[in-house]
């Protein structure tokens, strides 16, 4: 008498719950997406020098770059492609390293359209071209951390300095 009652217990479990599960959407909408990418840049000169010299080149490739604001702790620019077609948001967040009290930035480039996310490195050379330009690629103790994951495109980029 047990068994026939827990077998059905069983399958009333199994079939009973494809009931209460609904349909899938025939077709699902999509999900609006920007490219992006995010880089991690040290040096081993002070916040302050890296900041002031990231605001200065911008202000020296005004009108395509575009300084919003700054502050010592980040700067915020918009970038927009000598064709008007393509813009990002751009920021660099600025801290102190503690054990060699250089300086971290964290660099981001998005797209504000809803553009492909293989857009060949275009915001990695919004953020390589800043700092290439303005020398800090070259400064002492430089090193660029980034990866295809966190910069789509990155591997694709061929910028144009």
């Amino acid at each position: 008498m047990k068994t026939p009652l827990l077998a059905s217990a069983v399958i009333l479990g199994l079939f009973g719950s494809f009931a209460a599960v609904p349909p899938p959407a025939p077709f699902p909408v999509p999900v609006p997406y920007h490219a992006f990418c995010r880089s991690l840049w040290l040096f081993a000169a002070p916040c302050a020098e890296i900041s002031t010299t990231i605001a200065k080149q911008i202000q020296a490739f005004s009108p395509e770059y575009m300084l919003v604001s700054a502050t010592p702790l980040e700067i915020k620019a918009n970038h927009t492609s000598p064709d008007g077609i393509n813009a990002q948001n751009i920021t660099f967040s600025f801290s102190v390293t503690t054990l060699t009290s250089g300086c971290r930035v964290s660099a981001q480039s998005i797209s504000l359209g809803f553009t492909s996310l293989l857009d060949d490195g275009l915001n990695y050379c919004n953020l390589y071209k800043l700092l290439s330009a303005s020398g800090l690629s070259s400064a002492p103790g430089f090193l660029e951390l980034t990866n295809e994951w966190a910069c789509l495109g990155y591997g694709m980029a061929k910028c144009k300095v």
